[in-house]
């Protein structure tokens, strides 16, 4: 029995295959494909950029959607296309060692594009550094890495899928900043995407969105003269607990989505009870809690969820809450942790929305893991 025990609290009943994560060493290649008979030449530094002549240059260009036409038919590649050719098309580096180190120097971040092209372009998508499409999309935001294009469209034709930015899980947010990348890549009829790279070098792709969450719970507005009334009555004789206002005796409570039932009474968060009493003073409530109240959602506490509220639609007998909404003076401050409260929200079924006034507004950022 002890054993049984010993077994079952070090986890030695489990039976599983851990995921294999790669290494991506240089030299060889990552391709099933047998290399050509005659080897293919070697990129040359030009430009800052590294140039393949024709006719190769042709066949990865025109298919693959790799590189920069020049005007003699060859190509210019971005580092990581390079890296991108040395494992799955046979391209050769003399010594692949010293050149990516080489390239470090020159750009820090090399490391997080190349992971980010090894694994957007697998399967088959076809995803183009911004260096070589700036005159084709002269409004892209300069924090867009690349477009993807979907493998079944014409790349030099098609508008492109998506934008793609790449983030290190210790960057920082900038909020603002986020918010207006997103619109400009939606006004641009793309989609917008995030990879962000954690300190295994591996990668996570998010989809972002903007969303404007609403429900259809009753307004005071909606109340008849004399239900307004017998609210009045209700919150006059309301008393104060710790943390809101409690009333006592309610027999009939007529707004569903605004405090908690309990005791045979109504307790009232703070942020609840100033809410109704701003709106029958006659006041103009301008938080965030009474915007998300005026889109008709039921906002209960966040607590168990890591965030400030938890968003319903219809009741709660009714359905889960489909969104966890978290105020951006109370959001994670770098990827790491925005990526842990994301993870959060997907575990248990629901979307996690950033809230920030942006150009005027209230507005929801989505984020969410790709696939």
């Amino acid at each position: 029995m002890n054993e049984i025990l010993g077994q079952a609290m070090t986890g030695r009943q489990r039976n599983y295959t851990p995921r294999i994560r790669s290494t991506r060493p240089l030299g060889g290649p990552r391709t099933p494909n047998a290399p050509p008979a005659a080897q293919l030449p070697e990129p040359v530094l030009r430009d800052d950029l590294w140039y393949l002549p024709p006719p190769l240059s042709q066949r990865l260009h025109e298919k693959s959607a790799l590189g920069k036409r020049a005007k003699d038919g060859g190509i210019l590649l971005t580092p990581e296309e390079v890296l991108f050719c040395h494992w799955y098309r046979h391209v050769p580096l003399a010594n692949p060692e010293a050149w990516l180190e080489r390239e470090m120097v020159r750009d820090p971040g090399l490391e997080a594009k190349v992971i980010a092209m090894d694994v957007l372009r697998n399967g088959g998508e076809r995803v183009v550094p911004m260096d070589h499409l700036t005159d084709r999309f002269p409004t892209i935001s300069n924090h867009t890495w690349a477009i993807r294009f979907e493998r079944h469209e014409s790349w030099r034709q098609h508008g492109g899928f998506s934008q793609i930015r790449v983030q290190r899980t210790h960057d920082e947010v900038n909020w603002e900043e986020l918010n207006q990348w997103v619109q400009s890549v939606l006004e641009n009829n793309h989609i917008p995407e995030l990879c962000v790279i954690d300190d295994e070098l591996d990668a996570t792709v998010y989809n972002l969105s903007h969303e404007q969450p609403h429900g259809d719970q009753v307004l005071l507005s909606d109340l008849s003269a004399e239900l307004y009334t017998d609210l009045e009555s209700l919150i006059s004789r309301s008393v104060s607990v710790e943390n809101g206002m409690f009333v006592s005796d309610v027999s009939s409570w007529p707004l569903p989505a605004i405090g908690i039932e309990h005791f045979s009474g109504r307790f009232l968060r703070n942020e609840e009870h100033e809410y109704l009493r701003s709106l029958t003073n006659g006041e103009q409530a301008d938080n965030l809690y009474a915007y998300l109240a005026s889109q008709r959602l039921l906002l209960r506490p966040g607590f168990k969820f890591g965030c400030l509220w938890r968003a319903y639609e219809t009741g709660i007998s009714v359905e889960h809450a489909p969104w966890l909404i978290q105020p951006v003076n109370e959001a994670a401050k770098n990827w790491e942790g925005i990526c842990l409260a994301v993870r959060l929200a997907e575990g248990v079924n629901k979307r996690w929305l950033c809230a920030s006034e942006f150009e005027g507004k209230w507005t929801f950022l989505n984020i969410q893991r790709s696939g």
